[in-house]
């Protein structure tokens, strides 16, 4: 999306000209395209919309259109249920939701969704609301029960709640103090909201008593040395509810550069620290480990991800460089790389997802996946890096790797063995056929006339016997050949359908993405077969990789395989269903014949070989054109002995 961010003419929209995007809006940006959580940007009145890959999948067909667009106008057949919450955190509020309920349209048809979000309102250089931004993640897979129904309600009403005292509250205190720091007048705000005045030192009576320490030492010291006062503190209200509050402070010097009065104010930030709570609640919990270093290498944030990963507790790293966290010679390195960043700005890494190695507490190293994005905040310059641990994903990748290597063994010895069928079939017959040709010889020689000598017609006889002998012995090995052949059976055992379905389509899908194949499982997870796994594996394999070839120029690609009972034996159907351009009737006829292809590098040996596998299990498989003008290969195998007594028990149970 950083490139795509990059091409948009951004012009017309509420951000303006990339050059002059608003740093608040430019360093969210930053940040959300960095993320591998679904993330998006709202800014200004259009609430334009920018967002991250990881969002970009919700978008369904509406990608082609939707960056840059009115937020609103993406999701037209939801703005009802949407706009009340944007409107929410424009006006200073915020949103956090376990589950939404929306219905919308992404290429499919009007279809529920439920997402789980949190809305944080983005302020501008003028401290006003800007935008918005939202974490999300849809779940629309999981099934929502009444207890989360009702914990979204309450939810939903504490947000409300929220809301209202947002409204009825003045986020803005005015106040001064004297050249002591004692205050000498407050805005009337600060008795309404507190019940007490906050003159001279009161202020500190309303402060959180886990708070108070830190606000008077932050206070005492900017009255002493007269550097501008910051604290976020709780502010207990009349109610008795503490909210987050905000005080700042700037003194004004006369002439000679001598403090004369403090101008401060105190701003109510309760619902933005929430937000910012929810924010890291959400990270805390993202698989993908964080962690946030300045220009210099020292790490300011440590996620729990990352605790796990590396071994570290946050306090162990904080404030140290994170070349801690790397292996040689990257760990020497490391401060050259930023040094030279720092000089020349260019971007070597910033921006480009890679594999490095990391290095955990205990030095063992280990395969990751390295995001880094920028941000800036003044003249400071930090780092976001997001990490992903490989290590299982080579571990699956190995497997992967020794499973397509013992599929592509069987099915070189399957083609073998096919091979040796069809040779065994073609040379019986010339060998039959010089066996008869040398019997009938033998007995003409033995009524040939004179003048053959003795010793020459014996010689003849012998010979043409010993070659009919051999001829029938040649015979007799390759009837052996083709007898070992057809009952091959392989190692059968009690398997699961399901898994065995899905861990060959995982194999026939390797290097298919540019395919852009939609493949579809309807596989009973309770169906339980009695097979050669290998075998039948390679059957799916490719049957699947021949669709996927079928459907490669066709505008729909769709390919789906299920699974039925069948009500006569103890057999499971499995359907291969394609939208390629189906079969030729030339080709049909003889479809399962051995070195029959319309590949033009192709041996013709595959689907003869399924057949071979599918009648060695006691199945049959066969072909057709179905409804959407692709085709249906279907093949049958046996159900194990324990599927066949649980409906046994079924049907005594009925």
């Amino acid at each position: 999306m950083a490139d795509a961010v990059a091409r948009h003419d951004w012009s017309a929209t509420s951000l303006g000209r990339r050059d002059a995007w608003p740093n608040g809006a430019a360093t969210m940006i930053a940040m959300i395209l960095e993320s591998q959580q679904p993330m998006f940007l709202l800014w200004g009145p259009e609430r334009t919309l920018v967002y991250n890959d990881a969002y970009a999948p919700l978008l369904g067909s509406k990608q082609a259109w939707a960056l840059g667009s009115p937020f609103l106008d993406v999701w037209a057949e939801a703005a009802e249920s949407i706009r009340p919450l944007i409107d929410r955190v424009f006006a200073g509020g915020a949103n956090f939701m376990d589950d939404i309920e929306l219905v919308l349209d992404r290429g499919e048809g009007m279809k529920t969704a439920h997402f789980a979000f949190s809305h944080s309102p983005v302020r501008g250089g003028d401290g006003a609301v800007a935008g918005l931004l939202c974490v999300c993640t849809e779940t629309t897979s999981v099934v929502v029960s009444e207890r989360n129904r009702k914990l979204a309600e309450e939810r939903l009403r504490e947000s409300e709640d929220n809301y209202r005292h947002a409204v009825e509250l003045n986020p803005q205190v005015a106040w001064t103090a004297d050249v002591d720091g004692q205050l000498d007048r407050v805005s009337e705000r600060w008795m309404e909201l507190t019940g007490q005045s906050g003159l001279g030192g009161t202020w500190a009576e309303a402060i959180h008593p886990d708070d108070l320490q830190i606000s008077i030492d932050a206070w005492t010291a900017s009255v002493g040395s007269g550097v501008a006062y910051w604290v976020e503190h709780r502010v207990r209200l009349r109610s008795g509810e503490h909210r987050w509050f905000q005080s700042r402070a700037y003194p004004r010097r006369d002439a000679k550069g001598c403090i004369v009065r403090w101008y401060g104010s105190t701003e109510d930030i309760h619902d933005r620290k929430i937000g910012e709570e929810h924010m890291r609640s959400i990270l805390e919990v993202v698989p993908d480990a964080m962690i946030v270093t300045d220009r210099w290498g020292s790490i300011h944030s440590f996620s729990k991800a990352a605790e796990l990963l590396f071994g570290y507790a946050a306090p162990e790293v904080v404030a140290r460089n994170v070349r801690i966290l790397m292996p040689e010679p990257h760990r020497t390195a490391h401060d050259g790389y930023l040094a030279d960043y720092r000089d020349t700005g260019e971007k070597k890494v910033i921006g480009v997802g890679r594999v490095v190695l990391g290095r955990r507490k205990d030095g063992s190293t280990f395969p990751m996946e390295l995001s880094v994005g920028e941000t800036r905040a003044g003249t400071n310059s930090f780092f976001t890096g997001f990490i992903r641990d490989l290590t299982e994903k080579r571990e699956a990748e190995r497997r992967i790797e020794a499973v397509n290597a013992e599929l592509v063994h069987m099915s070189r010895f399957s083609a073998l063995g096919e091979m040796a069928s069809a040779l065994a079939h073609e040379l019986n017959q010339p060998l039959t056929a010089i066996a008869s040709y040398l019997g009938a010889g033998s007995k003409v020689t033995e009524r040939l006339p004179e003048p053959l000598d003795a010793e020459d017609s014996l010689f003849l006889r012998e010979a043409m016997k010993g070659a009919s002998e051999q001829a029938m012995r040649a015979g007799k090995i390759i009837r052996s050949l083709r007898t070992f052949v057809s009952r091959t059976e392989g190692r059968k055992r009690d398997e699961a359908l399901d898994k065995l379905v899905e861990e060959a389509c995982a194999l026939a899908l390797i290097g298919s993405r540019e395919a852009g194949v939609t493949l579809r499982l309807a596989v009973d997870p309770s169906s339980r077969v009695f097979v050669d796994r290998i075998q039948i594996q390679q059957v799916i394999l490719n049957l699947v990789r021949n669709a996927i070839e079928a459907m490669r120029d066709g505008p729909v690609r769709e390919l789906s395989i299920s699974t039925e009972r069948l009500s006569i034996g103890s057999f499971v159907e499995v359907a291969v269903e394609d939208t390629g351009p189906g079969l030729a009737p030339e080709i049909e006829t003889n479809l399962f014949q051995p070195f029959l292809t319309t590949k033009p590098n192709g041996m013709g040996v595959g689907l003869s070989i399924c057949r071979t596998i599918v009648e060695v299990h006691g199945g049959r498989i066969s072909a057709s054109r179905n409804r959407a003008g692709g085709t249906t290969f279907r093949f049958t195998l046996p159900e194990s002995a324990g599927a066949e007594d649980d409906c046994a028990e079924e049907t005594d149970g009925e």
